[in-house]
């Protein structure tokens, strides 16, 4: 299959499992049940995760994401999502080293949509369904380097990778190196020559400005949201976003911009 069926596909994914997502947390408080199923296809994914048991860990997504696109309960939902999941197949045929080498992250992001749809924020959880299903299509489109003038540009690879990894750390040696393909000193260069501030800056407004948005569409916790946007320490948070929004999170949230 050709890359650009591959991101049609994704796409298509992404806004059925968005969906689902959505649905799945405003049915979640009535179905314990189906919560603990969840639960039980995440504990095997994790345990699978940590193994690098990839045909465990294949069979446990599947469990999980089914039991999403069934919390759903919408009519004819499953069948449409299964016909895309089946035609993607041919995309996990390799294993975590291709797609998912660190195990950490990826256990990281099924909790999080976990959690968003037992929370029972339809936003929270649609964002987390979707931002993971594009991760998996940036990760696939990493390891094919495409040829062409935009993706091969060490900045558009360098700006990709960090709109999907947020959460993730980030440094400008590690995205330079493993990302951009090209030196420090040179993406640094790229980024205050293309966008007028350094690649820490930049990174953390685009932190600030993924936090304002969650904070504006969604219920999650402050914490919840500072560690959805690296970091872990929410007084760090809150300075940072205040600086940026002269507002703190709950004030910014209170003030009316939800």
């Amino acid at each position: 299959m050709k890359n650009a069926e591959i991101r049609r596909l994704s796409e298509f994914r992404s806004l059925l499992e968005g969906f689902a997502a959505s649905h799945a947390a405003r049915n979640a408080s009535a179905s314990p049940d189906t919560l603990r199923c969840m639960r039980s296809s995440l504990k095997q994914l994790i345990k699978a995760v940590r193994a690098r048991d990839y045909a465990g860990f294949r069979s446990a997504d599947l469990e999980l994401h089914q039991t999403i696109v069934g919390l759903a309960n919408i009519p004819t939902l499953e069948g449409a999502w299964r016909v895309v999941w089946d035609g993607l197949l041919p995309l996990h045929k390799k294993g975590f080293d291709d797609y998912f080498p660190d195990s950490a992250t990826i256990a990281e992001e099924h909790e999080y949509l976990v959690d968003t749809i037992a929370f029972g924020d339809p936003a929270a959880a649609e964002d987390a369904a979707r931002t993971h299903i594009e991760a998996v299509w940036l990760r696939i489109a990493e390891q094919a380097r495409s040829n062409s003038d935009a993706e091969s540009s060490p900045l558009k690879r360098a700006t990709v990778h960090i709109a999907f990894r947020l959460h993730c750390p980030l440094t400008l040696t590690h995205v330079a190196n493993k990302i951009a393909f090209t030196s420090p000193g040179n993406l640094s260069r790229l980024f205050r020559r293309h966008h007028g501030v350094s690649f820490q800056v930049y990174l953390q407004r685009l932190r600030m400005e993924k936090a304002a948005e969650l904070l504006r569409t969604t219920r999650l916790p402050v914490a919840r949201i500072a560690k959805r946007v690296g970091y872990n320490d929410a007084s760090r948070f809150s300075q940072h976003f205040k600086r940026l929004f002269d507002a703190t999170p709950i004030g910014y949230r209170t003030a009316g911009h939800r």
